[in-house]
């Protein structure tokens, strides 16, 4: 291994991550919004760092009005009018772990050593976010795999806290998926122009089958643009960990991610395993997270919709 690789990773490993691979706040903010520049949904929902594992925070008060008239000769304290309650949500964070090696022939044939920080961070987050978006919508505590049953997810969050829920009944997808659901959220969370369809790739494409098979101006335009569907006017994001039975329709402010600051990465180049597979170091970065909802009630279901 050349001498700059070996300084560019010393640089990484001690310099980066000081205080025995505690990450800074500035450090924290960075990783973070790396992963949100790799994921689908995590961009869009609220992310929400605390420094405790047990908690409460803030609502922002999706759904509600918070304008209020301001009467002259009165600050904002002096009237109810202009304190509204938003109220506050629990938060218990869980610690999860990504471990990752790192060889020296990964080291030697794609780094370059003046971007060695730079892809080594970008790996850690690649897979971190997609794992964190992938539990986000697949969690479920009461399951017995070792990865779902980390910590609930928005979906098994939205189902136990009586989320309003339509029944496809396992039929194939079709307009009244849409129709359905929409119609479930009370008028109050439909203020919003933040408002999104959350489902499958899978089902999308099934979705543009189904349109496109259908002697409309809509149909003609995905057959022949490439047009995304937006059924009613809302856009459809796909998260690629999304089941394909489920549809979520949320304004994604709803949908909370909790990660508590103190985030740190461990790193070793001692051991068996380094000989035995000829690894420059093992990592392995610890970090602390909840997911919650804001309001159930401003999230819509539609659930058992049949495989595409």
């Amino acid at each position: 291994m050349s001498s700059a690789n070996r300084d560019a990773l010393d640089k990484v490993t001690t310099g980066d991550f000081a205080g025995g691979g505690l990450l800074s706040d500035k450090q924290f903010e960075q990783f973070y919004q790396k992963v949100q520049d790799q994921t689908v949904l995590m961009p869009r929902i609220r992310i929400q760092p605390v420094d405790a594992p047990k908690g409460q925070i803030d609502k922002i008060g999706v759904g509600e009005r918070l304008l209020r008239e301001a009467t002259e000769g009165e600050s904002s304290g002096d009237s109810g009018l202009n304190s509204p309650n938003t109220g506050k949500i629990d938060y218990s964070v869980t610690k999860v772990e990504l471990p990752w090696e790192l060889s020296n022939e990964t080291l030697e044939d794609t780094i370059e050593h003046e971007n060695t920080a730079n892809i080594l961070l970008n790996k850690f987050t690649r897979q971190f976010g997609v794992d964190i978006e992938d539990l986000g919508a697949n969690g479920d505590e009461s399951s017995g795999d070792s990865f779902i049953g980390i910590e609930d997810g928005w979906i098994k969050l939205a189902t136990d806290q009586g989320s309003p829920t339509y029944d496809h009944q396992n039929a194939a997808i079709d307009k009244s998926v849409f129709s359905n659901v929409r119609h479930l959220l009370d008028q109050k969370y439909k203020r919003t122009q933040n408002l999104v369809f959350v489902g499958s790739g899978s089902q999308k494409e099934e979705f543009e089958e189904y349109v496109t098979d259908r002697s409309t101006a809509a149909g003609d335009a995905m057959l022949m643009n490439g047009d995304d569907p937006t059924p009613f006017g809302y856009d459809w994001i796909t998260p690629p960990s999304w089941p394909d039975d489920t549809i979520m329709f949320v304004d994604p402010q709803n949908l909370l991610f909790i990660p508590q600051r103190r985030q740190k990465v461990n790193m070793t180049t001692e051991g068996e395993a380094i000989v035995r597979r000829d690894l420059y170091a093992i990592y392995n970065m610890i970090a602390r997270a909840d997911f919650q909802i804001e309001e159930a009630e401003g999230v819509a279901l539609a659930t058992n919709i049949a495989a595409p």
